[in-house]
């Protein structure tokens, strides 16, 4: 098996291009991060707690349907890299539109991801919880 990249940038970028299709409202973008098998596991803030691809594909379309603009700034992002596993801590500064509203939410996410020799770093889990302020 190859070596993953051990540089912290690469797993940056992986993580960013998870916020792209977030905001992009896009799960076939979001289908190019995701290690989409049996292993993955999303929490959505205040949600369950789910697990394999299809599960988590469906709440995406769910959440693109009814959503009309999201935008995501991340701050205080923090990364390790430990062999084929690196993990992402950022907090998440969210803005969406859905039903003619705009909402405003911070939440802190844990994104883990793990390097595949083909596909690169791929998210296998993201996990949000949301700061009451």
């Amino acid at each position: 098996m190859t070596e993953p990249e051990q540089a912290p940038e690469q797993v940056i970028e992986a993580n960013l291009n998870f916020y792209f299709a977030l905001e992009s409202l896009d799960v076939e973008l979001m289908e190019d991060v995701w290690l989409m098998d049996a292993n993955a596991c999303c929490i959505h803030p205040g949600g369950e707690r789910l697990a394999g691809w299809d599960a988590i594909r469906l709440t995406w379309e769910r959440i693109f349907k009814s959503t009309t603009y999201m935008r995501v700034d991340i701050t205080d992002v923090s990364v390790e890299v430990h062999g084929n596993a690196a993990w992402v801590t950022c907090l998440e500064n969210i803005a969406t539109s859905a039903g003619g509203q705009t909402h405003r939410a911070r939440a802190y996410a844990t994104n883990i991801f793990t390097y595949e020799e083909d596909s690169g770093w791929m998210l296998v889990l993201h996990h949000a919880s949301l700061i009451n302020e």
